[in-house]
């Protein structure tokens, strides 16, 4: 090899080491944003299982306070109305209460 070869094979060669160590790096943030996300996922998932349980619970308890007052029928309804009033709060206000935070989150994530 002469003189005049060895900077471009020595440039070369660092220019592929750095592209090596730039898809690793690429690799690991995206497997570490990944986990996040899971985890985030993870997490959402049993907290909306276990508040599903909760509220059913609850309501349960409810209907039967309210049993005392009117009959078990009417307080079924009553909860059941309750929880109708609930799912249209929830329709009604997606974007502020879900769109907007898991955009937010997502998007701080994968951005960052």
């Amino acid at each position: 090899m002469t003189d005049s070869q060895q900077p471009y094979s020595r440039l070369w060669q660092q220019f592929t080491d750095y592209a090596k160590l730039n898809i690793e790096y690429a690799r690991l943030t995206a497997a570490e944003k990944v986990t996040v996300l899971l985890t985030a996922a993870a997490v959402a998932i049993g907290a909306f299982v276990l508040g599903v349980i909760f509220f059913f619970f609850m309501s349960l308890a409810i209907a039967y306070w309210l049993s005392a007052v009117i009959p078990l029928a009417w307080a079924y309804a009553l909860m059941s109305f309750v929880y109708l009033l609930l799912i249209a709060l929830l329709i009604i206000l997606r974007k502020p209460l879900i769109l907007n935070p898991v955009s937010k989150f997502v998007s701080r994530l994968f951005l960052s």
